[in-house]
Formats: structure tokens, sequence, C-alpha cells
């Protein structure tokens, strides 16, 4: 069935009524709504609206606390090391920002160590709004030792998470470069949605629960369970390397875990932020004369095939993005999960009748 098209601002006004009806505040509500839509409109469909129905089950059983207040545990004047008290992670990302750009004012590099905090989305939304302030930025995020379902190669069950890193650079023209990437094969929300649909995932990014390699979703979540496979596939040693450096930097700055995770943990993320100011390096001119030169390179690359030009990593999101819009791509399957939870809690869905 053919997707249908929603005004962002009513999209946005219903999923916080949603969400202080699943118990949330209604300034916790407008951040998760917001950042929500905008992924959504982005193409992160697996970290839109897809995360409503968890992020308000993740509250009801205390994985995630309304109206938390995280503690600062440890600061001096590059660093701070944060307890989120399992606030919302659209709530807590902003507020570790803008610490860290106060601290920027008078220092080269910041770093931000987080632990017991939300799911954060996108981690691309982050580093993006680093960028757009004449900042590069890093952000690493971890399950904190729980979510093991990635093998490393030769293995035939999971033993961590698809731990994500995401990074951005600020372009001139108030443009930017930023990537969001899994050092998984596969992010779990696209088996996820893959599954629902019937569909089949890419070659190489899943195994049975034998270690066989297979494209069928539902192999993934059976009894017992398959696992995704690290980046570069059942060869992916570079990419499990990644995925081991996100553990043992996120545990070992946060203050988390790297697998396995105690008995009793609670499924929170944990992350560490670096932000650098390119004014106290060789200077942000610099940086962006010397990103134009390189991209300009890349986009000049001849094709192998004529119609397809050569993208940079991330164009597509960063396209979209700079464009604006008022209008969000809703997928049937996600209009009706939306609606049903809808009625769930009392809330209109006048919004889904055309």
């Amino acid at each position: 069935m053919a997707a249908v098209r929603y005004d962002a601002a009513t999209l946005i006004e219903f999923l916080q009524d949603l969400l202080v009806r699943g118990g949330f505040s209604s300034d916790e509500a407008s951040a998760i709504a917001r950042s929500l839509t905008l992924s959504e409109r982005l193409g992160y469909a697996s970290h839109g609206l897809a995360q409503v129905g968890r992020y308000i089950a993740e509250l009801s059983a205390g994985n995630i606390v309304s109206s938390a207040t995280p503690k600062t545990l440890q600061e001096t004047a590059n660093s701070i090391v944060v307890d989120a008290q399992l606030g919302a992670g659209q709530v807590v990302m902003p507020i570790v920002l803008r610490n860290l750009y106060a601290k920027l004012a008078t220092q080269a590099s910041v770093t931000a160590a987080v632990r017991n905090c939300g799911h954060v989305g996108r981690l691309s939304e982050w580093v993006e709004q680093a960028a757009e302030a004449g900042y590069a930025a890093l952000l690493f995020v971890n399950d904190n030792g729980l979510n093991q379902i990635v093998a490393p190669p030769g293995g035939r069950f999971g033993v961590t998470s698809t731990n994500p890193i995401a990074f951005g650079v600020p372009l001139a023209d108030g443009q930017i470069f930023s990537v969001d990437m899994s050092t998984a094969a596969i992010a779990l929300g696209k088996v996820e949605r893959a599954k629902r649909a019937g569909v089949a995932v890419p070659p190489d990014c899943i195994q049975d629960a034998s270690g066989a390699p297979t494209r069928d979703p539902v192999a993934f979540f059976a009894t017992p369970a398959g696992a995704i496979l690290p980046m570069g596939g059942a060869q992916g040693y570079k990419g499990f390397a990644l995925s081991i450096f996100v553990d043992l930097l996120v545990a070992g700055l946060s203050g988390g875990q790297a697998p396995p995770a105690a008995a009793g943990t609670r499924g929170e993320n944990c992350a560490v932020l670096t932000i650098w100011n390119p004014q106290f390096f060789s200077g942000l001119d610099h940086m962006q004369a010397q990103a134009a030169k390189y991209i300009g390179l890349v986009k000049a690359c001849p094709p192998v095939d004529a119609t397809k030009p050569v993208r940079l990593p991330g164009e597509r999101t960063n396209v979209a993005r700079q464009g604006g819009g008022q209008e969000v791509e809703l997928s049937q399957e996600s209009i009706d999960d939306l609606a049903l939870l809808a009625t769930q809690f009392g809330v209109a869905t006048t919004i889904f009748k055309r």
C-alpha cells in the first residue's frame, strides 16, 4: 500500500498528546515528538515513529524515568561525567550539548561521558547540531552491556549490540558533513521492520542459530535466536573491532558496562561525545576550505555508471535535512501502529482519516 504524507506540525502535535497520555511530561513529549518526526522525515524510519510505542513501554517498565534530573558525577574544564538518571535521551542529550558548548569557549576539545540514559535516538541528530554550531563532533553509544545480538566473526551467537557511531564536520555556508553508522552489518530496527513486512534482509547481514547465513528475519527472532553479523559480514573483523572499541571506550569512560551486563541491569544507553572547536586548532576557515576542496574531488570522480553519479556518504540524509520540508511520509504499517496505540490511550485518530 502506498505511503501517505502528513503535515509535520500536525503529526508532532498528535505525538505530543500521545506521549503525554503515555506518561511523559509536556516538555519531554515535545522534545521526543520533534526528534522522532525529524528522524522519520530524514528516512530513519527505524529511529522514527516506530519508537513511540517502545518509549511508552520503557517508561511503564521503569527503564525511562519522566522528569529525571541528570546528575554530574565528575567535571573538569574540558570533561564531564553524567548519570542521566534514566532520563529520556532526547531530553538528556541537549543538556549535555549545552554543557559542552559552554566549555568550548575556552577549550580546544571537550568530552562528555553519559550513563543510565534513555534511548538517545538517531545519533547523528546530536553531531549535526554541533556541526551546525561550527564544531566537529564524534559520538559513540552502547547498550550498557545488554542486547547481545551481534556475533563475532566465526561465532554462533550474539555477544554485543550494534554499537553505533556518528560524526559531523562543519562545512561552508551552513552546510555540514555527517554520518550515522552501525558497527553491525544492519541495524536491529531494520531487521524488525523486515520481519513485519515479510521481506528478506540484504545478504551478509544475519545468521540463524546454527551460524548459517540467512536472509530470513524470522530466523533471527526464532528460539534459539539468530544473530546479526558485524559490519563486513561473516569476515567482518574490522567492523567487530570497531564494536569492541565502542564497548570498551563507552563503558570505561562513562562508568557503564561492557557485555555481559550484570544481573538486574536496565535497558539504557551509555554514550561518549567529543567535540572539537576548530578555532583553537588551524581555524574554522581552514577546515572548511579543505573540506570544500576534498568534497569537490570526490564529487568530480567519474562514475562507473553514468546514470549514477558519485555521492558522499550520508549525502541523501544531509540533502533532506538541509531542504527542510513540512511533510512526513508514513507507511500504512506505521499509520496502523500509531492509530492502535492512540486508541489504547484515548487519543483522537482524526489525523489519519483521509
